[in-house]
């Protein structure tokens, strides 16, 4: 495997915001550590059901929360210990709402234009 080699089809941003996993069995709280249109890292101490569609409740700072509908496509374990197990999961989106795709698609875009601009040497 080539180190550095990106597989994801879309850029991601790195955010921390909390969210609620709902599943048939379960609720689970966790917080995105980093976000596309189309899926998530989150970090938790359970992990929904792998072969199971599930909701998930986005609460982004200062608007409406996002409702989704994921699945888990990976997961590992980020620290261990009885006390405090935090897993990680990797979330697709199944289904989303146009109006909050657009949101996410409009947030990656206006983050990534953001950090290339900062990163410009300016010109003398």
């Amino acid at each position: 495997m080539t180190q550095g080699f990106e597989r994801r089809l879309e850029p991601r941003i790195e955010i921390k915001w909390p969210v609620t996993v709902l599943t048939m069995q379960t609720t689970i709280e966790g917080e995105i550590h980093n976000l596309s249109p189309s899926g998530a890292f989150i970090s938790c101490k359970a992990v929904p059901p792998l072969e199971s569609s599930f909701f998930i409740i986005i609460k982004p700072p200062e608007r409406q929360t996002i409702s989704v509908a994921g699945k888990v496509v990976w997961s590992t374990t980020l620290q261990t210990g009885e006390s405090n197990a935090s897993l990680g999961v990797g979330v697709q989106f199944t289904n989303i709402t146009p109006g909050d795709l657009r949101f996410l698609i409009q947030l990656v875009k206006t983050y990534n234009n953001n950090k290339k601009t900062s990163r410009r040497v300016p010109e003398e």
